[in-house]
């Protein structure tokens, strides 16, 4: 590096210029993620890890194979990623669990202890649920007539508090968020039941320097530290957005 571009780089430093991680992110799917704000509970834990180290957070809102496409092509320099071999680059610490279960009304005592209890019960599973539930689910949901998956997680919750399903299945807080969305909205108060019968799925963010990673693992220590990652979790899990 010359002298020239050494000067460059410690003048846009001195004049407050920081550095810039621009993430492909999911679409909207609250609690998580809502697009039209930029906020939700990966997007503030993710702005608030880099604002703790200085680094300015710029997300993009797309499906997931457009966002590893941006990332492979050098467009963004992250990349949200669940599975850490999906593609190359440096995976940061998991900065928040995804936790999939099985919802039914309670007043209907369901027995759901294990994925075979679901084999003759109406099941409405999230998009791709089929595929990434294990092979397990995927044998047993081939085989039941009655089962569906649903591109709108709202309209899944709906459908239980309608007793249209049996069941439903997708992850704990968005099951929640619709539940309290529709209680309050639509007068559906109905209790429902939680059958835990998956494990928990990991999110890191992937990137293309282990510079950056670094950086985001440091901020990510830093705001669990301080009580600020906490702080997030609670705001989004206890009342209605």
């Amino acid at each position: 590096m010359n002298i020239k571009s050494i000067l460059v780089i410690l003048l846009l430093t001195t004049l407050g210029f920081a550095e810039e991680a621009h993430i492909a992110m999911a679409l909207s799917k609250p609690p998580y993620i809502f697009e039209e704000d930029a906020s939700g509970l990966e997007c503030d834990i993710v702005r608030e890890s880099f604002k703790a180290v200085g680094i300015d957070f710029r997300p993009s809102f797309v499906p997931l194979n457009r966002g590893e496409a941006l990332f492979k092509s050098g467009r963004v320099n992250g990349v949200i990623n669940k599975l850490e071999h999906s593609i190359e680059g440096f995976p940061s610490d998991s900065y928040i669990d995804y936790y999939n279960v099985v919802a039914s009304l309670k007043n209907r005592k369901l027995k759901i202890e294990t994925i075979d209890d679901l084999a003759d019960l109406s099941v409405a599973g999230f998009q791709t649920a089929k595929n990434v539930l294990g092979d397990k689910f995927k044998s047993v949901m081939t085989k039941n007539t009655k089962y569906t998956e649903v591109a709108e997680q709202l309209t899944q919750v709906e459908q239980l508090l309608r007793k249209r399903v049996d069941a439903i299945v997708g992850d704990i807080l968005i099951i929640k968020y619709y539940q309290r969305n529709l209680k309050e909205d639509a007068g559906l108060n109905a209790e429902i039941a939680i059958h835990d019968l998956f494990p928990s799925t990991a999110y890191r963010i992937m990137f293309k320097t282990a510079e950056m990673r670094d950086s985001f693992n440091k901020g990510l220590k830093i705001i669990r530290k301080k009580k600020i990652y906490s702080g997030i979790i609670k705001r989004y899990t206890s009342k209605k957005k």
